[in-house]
């Protein structure tokens, strides 16, 4: 290799750490955004809006990488959650931490403006990441619309 090839491949390898601390930064900054405790505003399933008296009590708090949801004071879902900004929609995984979906990741894109965090996945781990912000029957997908609190 010539050297001013090695220069060059050195300062592609430096821009692609770059790069990468780029993204992990924007990844720090989304979850700094999100720490703090969330209430429900909007809950659709496989096309259908649920109702807003379904809803109340409804708690989401994320504390470092936690996702924690409580119904009136009782906790129904911890899970650890891992962010990539880098991708157009932000991808989210969740890694539930007891009851059946232990363990297994589920994949969801996210977005944030202000003080809402609205996130798409399925209902089952084995689910593909969807890719758009919408439900339709028989998908088995959720959007989810938090409120900061």
């Amino acid at each position: 290799m010539t050297r001013s090839a090695t220069w060059t491949a050195l300062i592609l390898a430096l821009g692609g750490v770059a790069w990468a601390g780029a993204g992990d930064d924007a990844a720090k900054k989304d979850l700094k955004a999100l720490q703090g405790a969330w209430v429900i505003a909007a809950l659709e399933v496989n096309g259908m809006e649920v109702a807003a008296d379904k809803l109340e009590g409804t708690v989401l708090t994320i504390k470092d990488d936690r996702y924690i949801v409580k119904i009136k004071d009782k906790v129904i879902n911890t899970a650890v959650i891992e962010l990539n900004p880098k991708k157009d929609p932000k991808e989210l995984n969740m890694t539930p931490q007891e009851g059946a979906a232990k363990d297994k990741l589920h994949k969801a894109i996210y977005k944030i403006e202000g003080d809402t965090f609205k996130m798409a996945r399925g209902l089952n781990p084995e689910q593909d990441r969807p890719d758009q912000f919408a439900t339709w029957p028989g998908t088995n997908v959720f959007v989810i619309t938090w409120k900061r609190k």
